[in-house]
């Protein structure tokens, strides 16, 4: 039978009473409200390696549409886009939505291999997912 303990607190003159039970103290020690948590298996898991290949595309999006620009300015435009490799971590926030930190490697276009720190949010029922920031790692650890 496992223990329960009541707790009583008065606050601005109302009474609350909180019931915390072992299995309770234990997802409290074990989940911070907002904080990241790594994604397990992440190689295998392939709703993070589309979302990691989802980055790359929207990051080679805005270079084109950049360099588009550019383009009409100066009337040179080489488009140079990233290639999707794999996602090598992902950690998992719960925000307005969920908000993903995950470590991409991408070849590029010269055949050498680069890694990018890339922040997703995404917000199922406003069927919403947007890219936050796609930056290199100045010194990519494996």
């Amino acid at each position: 039978m496992s223990k329960v303990s009541l707790i009583r607190l008065s606050l601005f003159g109302f009474l609350v009473i909180a019931v915390v039970t072992p299995l309770a103290e234990a997802t409290r020690k074990s989940v911070v409200l907002g904080g990241k948590s790594d994604v397990p298996n992440v190689q295998t898991n392939m709703e993070i390696q589309e979302l990691g290949r989802y980055c790359v595309e929207q990051f080679n999006l805005m270079e084109e549409s950049e360099q588009g620009n550019a383009a009409s300015i100066a009337d040179t435009a080489v488009l140079n886009p990233l290639n999707f490799s794999r996602v090598l971590s992902a950690q998992k926030q719960v925000v307005a939505g969920l908000k993903y930190n995950l470590r991409i490697e991408v070849t590029q276009p010269d055949g050498t291999s680069r890694m990018f720190d890339s922040v997703v949010v995404i917000q199922p029922w406003l069927h919403s997912k947007k890219l936050l920031g796609f930056t290199p790692v100045a010194t990519p650890v494996y």
